[in-house]
């Protein structure tokens, strides 16, 4: 009897340490396995990043090599064309230029530290396009503006500074779409919805007749009838200003075309969007690019990393439908 206990014992002790032994080898791979896969996405992340700065130099390359010494920016140039699914080592990569002037530059609202007429109008116009309240052009004209008198609908330091989380009024250009969303009445879902129409650039710069979407110029040209508009876009490209005007039928009595000053048939800054994909790794970048900056070349003003569901939205404003939370900055 006491050597049949002494067996039972000794098995049961056998069978614990094997039971011991199995867990920690089963936890040692498990260790082994997050390794790996920590390794692997360490190293599709160095890949993408390569393949990234690799790609927005193409665009760079391409911008300087396909507007040199041209008098005009449209879609039928080379810049354009969307880069196809090209395969590289491990993975993949796509990209696209879109012209940043074909949208509504935010920053327009405001010229030589005062209020612009002409902006303010096409602003508005493209909000109410867009069933949004157009009187909150003036709580951006304040945001931008450099002085701290508030204008009939907008906000200034005070009513800021009596928010939940108080900040004050930038009284500065917007550095991106993004920061609207400090502006008072701007919600995610209204900045999102106005997203693929407008822009903030680092300085004035007027819409390119040859590139803008319909709804940009409906806002532009607010005056005229949705006809107009389409028949100014099936004649497009411009390479005459004045070509732009003679197209045109005459507005309504009593209103008026906008100021050529508005728009133009040229442009300076673009916007590159390069999706990269490594494994499970999928990288999404924008990055605007100034052409012609210093001595006609072009630079890299910012660049950074969006969400896979803003991808539309970053290209969306391009022109023809056919062409369609920062992480640095350079």
């Amino acid at each position: 009897m006491i050597h049949t206990k002494q067996r039972g014992l000794a098995l049961i002790t056998a069978m614990l340490v094997v039971a011991i032994a199995a867990t920690t080898a089963a936890y040692l791979s498990l260790d082994q396995q997050i390794w790996l896969r920590q390794a692997q996405n360490l190293s599709d992340r160095a890949q993408a990043e390569a393949v990234r700065a690799g790609a927005i130099e193409w665009a760079v390359i391409i911008l300087a090599k396909e507007l040199k010494d041209k008098k005009t920016v449209d879609l039928t140039q080379n810049w354009a064309k969307p880069l196809p699914p090209l395969a590289v080592e491990g993975g993949q990569v796509t990209g696209q230029i879109a012209d940043a002037t074909a949208r509504f530059n935010i920053n327009n609202l405001v010229q030589n530290g005062a209020p612009s007429k002409d902006n303010i109008g096409i602003f508005q116009h493209l909000l109410l396009s867009l069933s949004i309240d157009p009187n909150l052009s003036d709580a951006v004209v304040d945001w931008i503006d450099p002085d701290s008198d508030k204008v009939a609908y907008g906000a200034e330091d005070l009513d800021y500074l009596q928010m939940k989380t108080p900040y004050r009024a930038a009284n500065r250009p917007l550095t991106s779409v993004d920061e609207l969303r400090l502006v008072r009445g701007f919600t995610p879902k209204i900045v999102e919805k106005l997203r693929p129409w407008i822009t903030a650039l680092p300085q004035n710069t007027t819409i390119n007749i040859n590139t803008a979407p319909k709804e940009v110029l409906g806002a532009l040209f607010y005056t005229l009838p949705p006809a107009a508009i389409e028949q100014l876009i099936s004649q497009r490209p411009y390479a005459d200003l004045s070509k732009i005007t003679q197209t045109l039928p005459p507005p309504p009595a009593g209103a008026s075309l906008p100021s050529q000053a508005s728009y133009g048939i040229q442009s300076n800054y673009f916007e590159v969007t390069v999706v990269t994909q490594f494994g499970r790794y999928q990288r999404v970048t924008q990055a605007l690019i100034q052409h012609g900056a210093v001595d006609s070349a072009s630079r890299v003003l910012w660049h950074r990393q969006l969400l896979p569901t803003k991808i539309a939205t970053s290209s969306a404003a391009s022109g023809d439908k056919s062409n369609t939370t920062p992480d640095g900055h350079i």
